[in-house]
């Protein structure tokens, strides 16, 4: 999963890809309304989940 944001805009972009070795292919996107701006460099991942702080919120996305 891949994240864009962009800054003083309480929307995340989430890319979803697949990987095969040699090419990444997109298999899903969406934007995401949240809470409060993101933070960068506050994303967590393990497991197959995306915990992203938003403001004071921590946002919680399965991968």
């Amino acid at each position: 999963m891949l994240t864009r944001r962009d800054h003083d805009r309480r929307t995340v972009e989430l890319t979803r890809a697949e990987f095969d070795g040699t090419t990444r292919t997109t298999t899903d996107r969406r934007t995401l309304r949240v809470p409060g701006r993101v933070v960068g460099r506050c994303g967590q991942g393990r497991d197959g989940t995306l915990w992203l702080r938003t403001g004071d919120t921590w946002l919680h996305v399965e991968a």
